[in-house]
């Protein structure tokens, strides 16, 4: 009873914590460690993917954008400012970014699948008729 009120406890703080979050993040509040770890994740998934942090498209945004490039394609995304604080020092955190940016490079890297060929095909003919040669001498021992 006493480990289930303290962890509604926690998770109560936690709630409160993300509240407080939910304001503006700059880009230059940015540190190295989100920095590193934003690298890390990038290599994890590919050594050719580029990425790095840019400011949200939204005014108030409480989301911290990141840019991804690789092979000539340029794809982007926003993240919450909370779940990138957080990625640091939970795993958990640390693997749904990770998804994140992964699904989206997926998608900036996939190409769609070319036209089907047409399936209204005329018939070649009788291949009788392409294996004669008509009259004459044939082609001799083979």
């Amino acid at each position: 009873m006493v480990a289930a009120g303290a962890h509604a406890a926690a998770s109560a703080a936690a709630v409160a914590a993300a509240g407080t979050e939910r304001r503006r993040v700059r880009l230059r509040e940015i540190g190295d460690a989100q920095q590193r770890l934003l690298r890390e994740l990038t290599q994890r998934i590919s050594t050719r993917l580029d990425a790095e942090f840019t400011e949200p498209v939204g005014a108030d945004s409480p989301n911290i954008g990141i840019t991804l490039s690789e092979r000539g394609r340029n794809g982007a995304l926003e993240v919450p400012a909370a779940l990138l604080l957080r990625a640091d020092a939970e795993a958990d955190a640390r693997e749904a970014l990770r998804q994140r940016i992964k699904a989206t490079r997926d998608r900036m890297l996939f190409r769609a699948p070319p036209p089907p060929l047409p399936k209204n095909i005329a018939a070649a003919g009788d291949p009788a008729f392409f294996r004669s040669r008509g009259p004459g001498p044939g082609r001799g021992r083979r």
